[in-house]
């Protein structure tokens, strides 16, 4: 990104927003896993004009943004150094196998390889830095007070064994946006795209169709 880019949550979202916007994309199904899931509420809640339907599945939520475990990441931008090490770690085994409590199978060692390329460079880097800086959970709060309002079709489908976003975190969400579904993915872990990709994506699927009959 340009060296002043908002990075920001609300910037972020603005982002996803924009690159609706410049495909001229319309009555899109927006769906979010993990920390893309509550960049898809602060969207929804600030732009929906191009959202016709929101998918979350196990994402930060509420006051869960990030969960405790993750919480220290947000820490790094402000010690000399420490996104320069964190990087370098990133591409250890160790940090690799740490993970895995995301997900039910180990996760692929190519697959991570190409989530932390991008750690090479110094620019993303600076990015990462400023949208750690920028996560605060008053964003999520803020979003679900609009999402509260919601008057479109919604779909909250979950992985059960989650131990960072909890079944109840799905519940809460389901209860919150008016008409929402919830659905659960037995077995799956944060990572549900991983975890259980056929059945996420007939689901969505199907509660896309739903959406564009109806």
């Amino acid at each position: 990104m340009r060296p002043g880019a908002d990075l920001s949550p609300a910037g972020l979202a603005t982002l996803i927003a924009a690159t609706l916007a410049a495909l001229d994309l319309r009555d899109v199904t927006l769906v979010g896993n993990d920390t893309g899931g509550a960049l898809c509420q602060i969207t929804a809640a600030d732009h929906p004009e191009r959202i016709g339907r929101l998918v979350l599945t196990n994402c930060d939520a509420y006051r869960n943004f990030f969960p405790p475990a993750f919480r220290p990441l947000q820490a790094l931008p402000y010690i000399p150094g420490a996104i320069a090490l964190f990087a370098r770690l990133a591409g250890t085994g160790p940090a690799r196998r740490s993970m895995n409590v995301l997900t039910t199978d180990p996760i692929p060692k190519d697959l991570y390889d190409g989530w932390i390329v991008g750690l090479r460079d110094a620019d993303v880097r600076r990015d990462l830095a400023k949208v750690l800086r920028g996560i605060t959970s008053k964003e999520t709060m803020r979003a679900i007070g609009v999402l509260r309002r919601w008057d479109r079709p919604a779909l909250i489908i979950w992985g059960r064994s989650d131990r960072f976003f909890k079944p109840a975190f799905a519940e809460r969400l389901a209860a919150d946006i008016p008409g929402a579904r919830l659905e659960w993915l037995q077995g799956a872990h944060t990572f549900t795209p991983l975890d259980a990709p056929d059945r996420l994506a007939s689901r969505i699927a199907e509660f896309t169709r739903a959406g564009v009959a109806g």
